[in-house]
């Protein structure tokens, strides 16, 4: 019932394969997370979805402030159900996410933004790989 009401509450309509997908991600902790590893999820909860349905459901769900859009990657997708304002540590190797809080960083000096744009919002990803 609770994703129901979150659903509702952002406009969406409560459909099967939404509250399938609201199910996976809003009742545990925060993650990290692809259209294909969800789509891997749910055929596991013996469900089926195809990747589009999965997709636009994501979409929407982004639209609608539920998730966020990790940009970091040109090759995948890759989702935060943490809408908090926060930065990330990407580990090279494996391609995993680690959240970061805002308040752990300061940052001075920022460069004047060129004319005929606005500031829309600044995400920091920090690179990490093994010290060999």
């Amino acid at each position: 019932m609770k994703n129901i009401e979150k659903l509702r509450r952002v406009g969406l309509r409560p459909t099967k394969q939404r509250l399938i997908i609201a199910d996976l991600l809003f009742n545990g902790p925060n993650r990290h997370f692809s259209a294909e590893d969800l789509q891997v999820e749910i055929t596991s909860s013996g469900n089926y979805m195809s990747i589009g349905t999965v997709y636009n459901c994501l979409k929407k769900f982004k639209k609608c402030g539920l998730i966020k859009q990790v940009e970091y990657s040109k090759e995948t997708a890759v989702f935060d159900t943490n809408t908090n304002h926060h930065h990330h540590f990407l580990n090279e190797e494996t391609g995993q996410l680690i959240d970061f809080e805002s308040d752990k960083l300061v940052l001075q000096n920022l460069p004047q933004i060129p004319i005929g744009f606005v500031n829309n919002g600044l995400e920091i990803i920090i690179k990490l790989k093994k010290n060999n």
